[in-house]
């Protein structure tokens, strides 16, 4: 869905927003969750990690979430052969999978322990969960469209 964008231009600018967007909350996540120090010496590399989380991680988990859909769809039909009941539920663990990925990133990157990266990825995942269901509603009460 990313790059099916018509405008390439469009899609540039999308994705310095997202990244700026996802850069803020993980900094300010930092910074609350470990330390202002930490979050200082290290904003480079939470740059860094927002931009992957933005572009690179998306992409990943899609084509896992394609192979888990595959992987299910299999065993869903050998299922409905055997028994007459079977669905694919397999390619709904691609959200955690998009979780430990952020985590073990945030860990490794920011080099900070695991209960923090744990703390800093579950409040960055909560807050874009936040901006992203509370968006429709704010753009059609400024009513653009």
């Amino acid at each position: 869905m990313l790059f099916q964008m018509g405008d390439p231009l469009l899609l540039v600018l999308w994705l310095i927003l997202a990244t700026v967007i996802v850069f803020l909350i993980m900094f300010i996540a930092v910074r609350v969750v470990v330390s202002k120090t930490k979050a200082s010496d290290k904003k480079y590399l939470i740059l860094i990690l927002a931009f992957i989380a933005v572009l690179l991680l998306p992409i990943i988990v899609g084509a896992i979430m394609m192979v888990l859909n595959v992987i299910g769809g299999a065993l869903a039909s050998l299922r409905s052969a055997l028994d007459g009941g079977g669905q694919n539920f397999l390619g709904n663990f691609a959200p955690i999978i998009f979780f430990l990925l952020l985590l073990a990133l945030s860990k490794y990157l920011v080099d900070i322990t695991w209960e923090h990266a744990l703390w800093v990825s579950l409040l960055t995942l909560f807050i874009l969960y936040i901006i992203y269901s509370l968006m429709p509603e704010l753009y059609s009460f400024i009513q653009f469209g």
